[in-house]
C-alpha cells in the first residue's frame, strides 16, 4: 500500500470583525464525531491491520498518497488505541479481522460580508486620526470585511473483513470517526491536536471491545 501526507495549512486573515463566522482560535480541539454500524457487535472480532498511508484529499486535482512524519503519527495513533483495546496488530494479513484507512481532507472555507461598521479598530483609543493626513473627517471603507481560512478533517473507516467476498458488493463500514476543525497556527499543532481526537474517538467509542479468543 501506498501512505499519504499530512499537510497542515496555515490559516490565511485577510481581515477580521471580532463579531464575525470565522474560528476564533485556531488551535483548540477540533470536533469529534463517531458513529458504529447498526447492530455491530464488535466482540466477534479480534485482528485489525490499516493502511500503511494516509489518502489526501484537497491539495491538489487528484488525491494523493502520503507516508510523513505526521501521516505514520496519526497511523501509530490508531493502532495504539485498538491494541489498548485489546485487538492484535496483523500487518499485510489477509486474514485480518477488520482493516482501518485513514482520509485527510482539507478545504478552504472563504466568508465576504458587508456591514454598516465592522471595523471596530476605528473606535480603539489612540487609533490614527483622519486629520493626520490633512483636512479629513473619519475614515472611509469602500469594500467588504474578508475572512479566510482553512479547515481540515481526519475520516476513519473501520471495515469488516471478514465479510464474504461478492461481485460488486462494497466492504462493510463497521464503525466511522470524523475529526474536524479549523487548521491550526502550525504543521505540529495539527498532529498533537489530531492526536488528542483519535483518543477521544475511541474514548467515545466503548463499544469497540474485541474478542478475548479466538
Amino acid at each position: 500500500m501506498k501512505k499519504i501526507l499530512l499537510f497542515s495549512a496555515a490559516v490565511v486573515l485577510l481581515a477580521a470583525c471580532h463579531k464575525e463566522p470565522y474560528p476564533q482560535d485556531n488551535d483548540n480541539e477540533y470536533l469529534v464525531y463517531t458513529s458504529p454500524g447498526k447492530d455491530v457487535n464488535f466482540s466477534q472480532f479480534r485482528t485489525f491491520d490499516i493502511a500503511d498511508s494516509l489518502l489526501v484529499i484537497g491539495q491538489g486535482d487528484k488525491p494523493v498518497y502520503s507516508q510523513t512524519q505526521g501521516a505514520l503519527a496519526l497511523i501509530q495513533a490508531y493502532r495504539t488505541n485498538m491494541e489498548k483495546l485489546g485487538y492484535i496488530y496483523t500487518p499485510s494479513n489477509p486474514d485480518a479481522d477488520l482493516g482501518i484507512q485513514l482520509t485527510y481532507i482539507i478545504k478552504t472555507e472563504r466568508y465576504v460580508q458587508y456591514y454598516d461598521n465592522p471595523y471596530w479598530w476605528l473606535d480603539y483609543p489612540g487609533y490614527w486620526p483622519a486629520g493626520y493626513w490633512g483636512s479629513w473627517h473619519g475614515f472611509y471603507y469602500p469594500r467588504p470585511v474578508v475572512y479566510t481560512y482553512t479547515t481540515n478533517a481526519l475520516i476513519a473507516d473501520m471495515v469488516n473483513l471478514t465479510a464474504e467476498i461478492e461481485e460488486d458488493k462494497p466492504l462493510e463500514v463497521l464503525w466511522t470517526s470524523y475529526i474536524g476543525g479549523p487548521a491550526g497556527s502550525s504543521y505540529q499543532n495539527d498532529v498533537d491536536r489530531m492526536k488528542a481526537a483519535i483518543d477521544q474517538a475511541f474514548a467515545q467509542s466503548p463499544y469497540l471491545k474485541p474478542s478475548q479468543t479466538k
